[in-house]
C-alpha cells in the first residue's frame, strides 16, 4: 500500500511542475503610425525612442501611463485609428 501512494506521488510531481511553469503571453501587433507618432511624442527626454517603445508595449504599461494628445494631434491624426489599448488624456 505505502509503494502505491508513493508512486502515484512520484508520478504527479512532473504534471505539478508543468502546472507552476508561467502561461505564455499572446503576441501584441506592433503599434499602427497614428499610435506611433502619439508615443513618439510622449517618449519621456531622458529615455532612448526604442526604449520607450519596448516599454510601452507591455501590456500592464500601457494601461498605467495615459498618453497625453493634444487638440492639434487630433487635427493632424486620424483619432479613430489610434489604438485602444492605450489610455489617452486630452491635454489643452
Amino acid at each position: 500500500m505505502k509503494y502505491r501512494k508513493l508512486t502515484c506521488l512520484l508520478a504527479m510531481v512532473p504534471v505539478l511542475a508543468l502546472a507552476q511553469a508561467p502561461a505564455a503571453q499572446p503576441a501584441i501587433d506592433p503599434p499602427n503610425a497614428e499610435t506611433r507618432a502619439v508615443l513618439l511624442a510622449n517618449c519621456p527626454k531622458s529615455m532612448a525612442e526604442a526604449d520607450w517603445l519596448r516599454f510601452m508595449e507591455k501590456p500592464e504599461n500601457a494601461t498605467l501611463y495615459p498618453l497625453r494628445i493634444t487638440q492639434a494631434m487630433l487635427d493632424t491624426l486620424d483619432a479613430e485609428k489610434l489604438d485602444l489599448r492605450y489610455r489617452y488624456v486630452l491635454m489643452r
